[in-house]
Parts: structure tokens; C-alpha cells; sequence
């Protein structure tokens, strides 16, 4: 029986993208049902030609997957029950936008078994939030506050962005305490990337937009000290938690762990006994993905209890298929772990990998060391624990460039 637990669920619709999204979404008011469809056919697929026998995590991000109404919420939901079991302590999480949050939609969510929320909140400045083309407004963030705080009962997480133009230290600040105030299990604070295809990279690169990139830097430092005088434990590079309150889905990513991934644009990675991996992305097509797992009226995905050879022949169609060797997955199991505060045991890639730690990251590690960038510490019973140092995570990138 196959291992795989996770399951990605891409909504690839937004009313409208804002000004720093590299995600794939298309701007559209509303998620058509054939979409929803095709989206529970495909998940049907994967869980039979993995296997799957029970899910521990599901996260369905976007786009904007609020845009589901009551009713493909229910559908979609009773669609993944009737193909997996879910384990007892399953982890559900949805994205959802502040303008979407109401108190029926949170009561929709409870009932179909979502147990977390993800808010993308992003700022409580008026000024950021507009410069980045967001939806919702202050006003509109501190209702949905007021809803999740008042009739929430699950998990939320909070996502915010620090270094948008408009933000200074002050106004980051002030956004934080009043996050911080409702006291959501979990905070992202990512620091504003300018991607060269997203609104801001094309001003920025046009020279319409001016960026202060340090400053920048030390606005997302303010940010994270912060959050730490509030309790919050920096566990991940961008994020933030209570005390056993970390995403276990993205643990999943982190931990070099295999994962479905579907809908329009979604990605999913399986890994081989060798340590080789396959990885899938599906097209950003989403007409042709429409098409495809709707199936143009040639049958069903499943046939009894065999999928229908139809799929399998045509699957080159709508899907990327990328072969990890051992040696780029070897590369992905440092860039993923050290991305967390507490980094890897040894033990656990000499179980994936089957051998010792390369010499070539041993020698890094320890010229890293010396600088006071990267610690190694003992742990009873387990070998030997290695991680970024708390300067050290802040050059994460530059030790993978050189460990290339």
C-alpha cells in the first residue's frame, strides 16, 4: 500500500490578480461547474492509480478557492469521502479571501470537515493593500477578523506580506498587533518577492516603481522579532505558529514526502525506493483540462475497478511529467529541510538515500560553522541534528548556490 497522504487541490479562479501574484489563476467571478467536475474526476484517478487508502492532509489553495459556492464546497467534499477514508486527525485546510467570509460560508466549511483556515489578509494598511490591487480593504480584513474570531472554531492561519510599497515599519507594526490581538494559530509573513511577469515586476522593471530591496529585508526582520515577543515560534523561512499548531501539509512538502497534486495547474510528486522521484503539472489549460477529465462522453475515469485505458493513453495531453533523478532529489531534500529552523537528522537521509551525508555538503556545513551560519547538534539516539543558524537562514539561497 502506497505512503501517499497529501492531497493538493489547485482553484485556478480569481475575481481579480493582485499586483504581486506569480500564482496560476485566470480572472474569472465564479468557478463553472464542469470545472468542479473534471476536478473530482481527476482525484478519482490519482487515488486509484496510487493506491490510496487514507489522506491525513488536504489543502485546497488558488486562485481563490472562497469562490466555491455552499453547494460544490458539499459536492466536492462528499466526492473525496466516497474515494478515501480520511485519518481520525485528518488536517482540511482551505484559502480563503476576506471578502468571502461570512458566517454561513464558515458554518458550509465546518460541516464539509475543514478544520483550517488560511486568510490572506496581507496587510492592514489602506495604502498597501490598494497599491497591491487587493480586493478587500482594511474594513473588509477586520470583518472577516471579527467573523472568524466570533464563529470560527477550527485552526486559522493569517497570511501576511511585508515590504508592499506603501508599508514602512510603523504600519507593519500596527498590522501585526492587530492580528496578533485575535491570536490565529498560525502566521505566514512572507517578504514581497517582485516576479518579472506580475504587475509589480513589470513596473518595477519599467522603472515606474521604485523598490528599496534592503529595506525591505529589515522590515520582514522587524516583522518576525515581533511576532516572537507574541509567542509565535518561527519554525519555517516565512513562517509562524503556536506551539503544535505547524502546517502539516506543508511539513509534507518540506519533508521530502510524496503528495498528489491536482486541478488546472497543480503539481504532485511521488518518490521511488531509490529516491528518484516522478513529478506531474498539469496544464494551465484549463478548457483542455476541462475537456479532458470530463472525457468527452468516452466513459468513466474508473471502470469497475480499473482505470479506463482511454485515460492513460491520453494523459500526455493534459499533464508535464518530469523525472527527478536521485541526485536533483538529493539537492531538493537539503533546499526543503534547511528551510525549516530545526533543519534534518542524519538519520533521516541516510533512510531516504540509503548512504552517508555527501562529503561535498559535510564540507560546506562546516566551513558554514565556523562563521556562526549553520549549527550541528547531537541528538540522543538519532546521530547528529543540522540546521541554518537563526543569521544563517537569512542567507539560506547563497548556501544552496554554492552547494549547486
Amino acid at each position: 500500500m502506497n505512503e501517499i497522504s497529501s492531497l493538493y487541490i489547485h482553484i485556478p479562479f480569481c475575481i481579480s490578480k493582485c499586483a504581486y501574484c506569480d500564482f496560476f489563476s485566470r480572472p474569472y467571478g465564479s468557478v463553472p461547474d464542469d470545472y468542479l467536475a473534471a476536478l473530482c474526476n481527476e482525484i478519482s484517478y490519482r487515488i486509484k492509480l496510487y493506491n490510496i487508502s487514507n489522506l491525513k492532509t488536504i489543502y485546497i489553495g488558488g486562485g481563490t478557492p472562497s469562490l466555491l459556492t455552499e453547494n460544490q464546497f458539499q459536492v466536492l467534499f462528499n466526492h473525496i469521502k466516497a474515494c478515501v477514508a480520511l485519518s481520525s486527525d485528518v488536517e482540511v485546510t482551505v484559502e480563503v479571501n476576506p471578502d468571502d467570509v461570512s458566517e454561513g460560508f464558515l458554518e458550509n466549511l465546518r460541516s464539509c470537515g475543514v478544520n483550517r483556515i488560511s486568510c490572506g489578509i496581507q496587510s492592514m494598511n489602506d495604502l498597501a493593500l490598494k497599491t497591491a490591487c487587493r480586493r478587500a480593504d482594511c474594513d473588509a480584513n477586520r470583518n472577516a477578523l471579527s467573523l472568524l474570531r466570533n464563529y470560527w472554531q477550527g485552526d486559522l492561519s493569517v497570511d501576511l506580506i511585508s515590504g508592499l510599497p506603501g508599508d514602512d515599519e510603523t504600519t507593519l507594526t500596527k498590522s501585526l498587533e492587530e492580528i496578533c490581538k485575535i491570536k490565529p494559530s498560525h502566521i505566514s509573513l512572507y517578504s514581497l518577492t517582485i516576479e518579472d511577469e506580475t504587475p509589480f515586476g513589470k513596473q518595477y522593471n519599467s522603472g515606474k516603481l521604485v523598490y528599496d530591496f534592503d529595506q525591505a529585508d529589515k522590515l520582514w526582520l522587524c516583522g518576525r522579532d515581533y511576532l516572537e515577543t507574541q509567542g509565535y515560534k518561527w519554525y519555517e523561512v516565512s513562517n509562524f505558529c503556536l506551539e503544535g499548531k505547524e502546517c502539516r501539509h506543508n511539513l509534507a512538502y518540506w519533508t521530502h514526502s510524496d503528495y498528489l497534486g491536482c486541478g488546472s495547474g497543480g503539481t504532485g510528486t511521488v518518490y521511488k525506493a531509490d529516491a528518484s522521484a516522478l513529478r506531474w503539472t498539469n496544464t494551465t489549460d484549463i478548457n483542455k483540462y476541462i475537456s479532458f477529465w470530463n472525457f468527452d462522453g468516452e466513459g468513466k475515469i474508473i471502470n469497475g475497478n480499473k482505470i479506463n485505458p482511454a485515460v492513460l493513453a491520453k494523459l500526455s495531453e493534459v499533464q508535464a511529467k518530469e523525472k527527478i533523478d536521485s541526485e536533483i532529489s538529493e539537492f531538493e531534500f537539503f533546499m526543503m529541510e534547511l528551510r525549516k529552523t530545526d533543519g534534518f537528522e542524519e538519520t533521516q537521509f541516510k533512510r531516504i538515500f540509503s548512504k552517508e551525508l555527501p562529503e561535498k555538503f559535510l564540507c560546506l556545513f562546516e566551513k558554514w560553522e565556523k562563521k556562526g551560519l549553520c549549527v550541528r547538534q547531537k541528538v540522543e539516539g538519532s546521530g547528529v541534528r543540522y540546521f541554518m543558524s537563526r543569521e544563517g537562514m537569512l542567507f539560506l539561497n547563497r548556501f544552496l548556490e554554492e552547494l549547486c
